[in-house]
């Protein structure tokens, strides 16, 4: 750590300025109170005040490199002599200089048993003064520094399991797709590299972004158009999609890849488990300071329907928890054979944002 005084010239300036008014009190006591000439008074502040004006940059060094780690009365013996030696230093620096400039007669009274007590004392309360500011100082960045450190193991923690979580829905999406390339080409090879180039332009989408980038929805919706191309080779006229969003919703911020589980939760639980077509529909709404997207499936309200881990919505739900800070951002709702999720996104960045 660095000389906090010298850190920053505005620092200096503001040092330079105590001392400063410090001289001219000091000036105004010799006056008033000891009744000193003027300038006998001005001489004997200027001296007193420059010389712990330097002194008082010194502590700084012995207080900094101490060895805080052998205990508070091994810190308080070394600060203790420390402050004796300064101020005995300075108390002699002092009167040696005013010997030269001031006359003997004077000299006697700014030499008398009182006048050199109650230097030492003053110059005592200032090495103290001295002390407890710079400790304060050396503690406030100290915890300064454990505070960055904190928020870079946060924030590295929480690209950690953004990694880990994106790394469970990409293998999961790419399986399924692959199964059905896989099945195309022995059906209709035509359709199969159709596919795999669809398919190419979708993973290529997703490994360029960062895990928690986020990115207007205009671009997340196209990226969904060209994942549920994919589906469609797969599906053909099993599978039907409507959108409605509005132009003022387009440029809103979302996270990347925020949507591709939900509506492959959709097909998955909805068009593949179904021998009719089925819908899946997408709005979009600003309401209250958040975006809101819909998207909802009929399904067939079948009890023996294969069920299934959940772990994309799951995923989705910690996702929103992690960039966001909140966990009443996804809500699902089931009823009368139609599926809803419902996403709420923070409209400004710095809503509930973590950072």
């Amino acid at each position: 750590m660095n000389h906090p005084i010298f850190s920053e010239l505005r620092i200096l300036k503001l040092y330079a300025l105590v001392w400063l008014v410090v001289s001219a009190v000091h000036t105004f006591i010799n006056v008033l109170i000891y009744e000193l000439p003027i300038e006998v008074a001005i001489i004997d502040s200027l001296t007193f005040n420059v010389l712990m004006f330097f002194f008082g940059l010194s502590i700084w060094y012995p207080i900094f490199y101490v060895d805080r780690s052998k205990g508070k009365g091994n810190m308080l013996l070394q600060y203790s002599l420390v402050g004796v030696l300064i101020v005995g230093m300075w108390l002699f620096l002092s009167y040696q200089f005013l010997e030269l400039v001031i006359e003997e007669e004077l000299m006697e009274q700014l030499l008398s048993r009182n006048a050199l007590i109650m230097r030492a004392t003053v110059g005592g309360l200032i090495f103290m003064l001295f002390v407890l500011v710079y400790y304060m100082l050396i503690f406030y960045n100290e915890l300064e520094e454990k505070n960055r450190q904190h928020e870079t193991m946060n924030r590295l923690l929480r690209e950690t399991e953004l990694k880990a979580l994106k790394s469970q829905l990409n293998p999961h999406f790419l399986f399924n797709s692959l199964n059905s390339v896989s099945a195309l080409t022995i059906s209709d090879s035509d359709a199969a590299r159709e596919m795999i180039n669809k398919l190419s332009d979708f993973m290529r989408y997703s490994l360029k972004k960062n895990e928690d980038a986020l990115l207007p929805l205009r671009q997340e919706l196209k990226n969904i158009a060209r994942y549920m191309e994919i589906e469609k080779v797969r599906f053909g006229d099993r599978l039907l999609c409507e959108s409605e969003v509005p132009q003022e919703c387009k440029d809103v911020m979302v996270p990347v890849l925020i949507l591709q589980p939900i509506f492959e939760n959709a097909i998955k639980h909805g068009v593949y488990e179904s021998i009719e077509p089925v819908s899946i529909r997408t709005y979009c709404r600003m309401h209250n300071g958040f975006l809101e997207v819909s998207v909802i499936n009929n399904f067939e309200d079948d009890e023996h329907q294969r069920k299934g881990e959940g772990l994309g919505l799951a995923n989705v739900q910690n996702r929103l928890q992690l960039i966001y800070n909140r966990n009443d951002l996804l809500t699902i709702n089931k009823e009368n054979s139609y599926f809803e999720v419902l996403i709420r996104f923070p409209h400004d960045r710095s809503n509930g944002l973590k950072t």
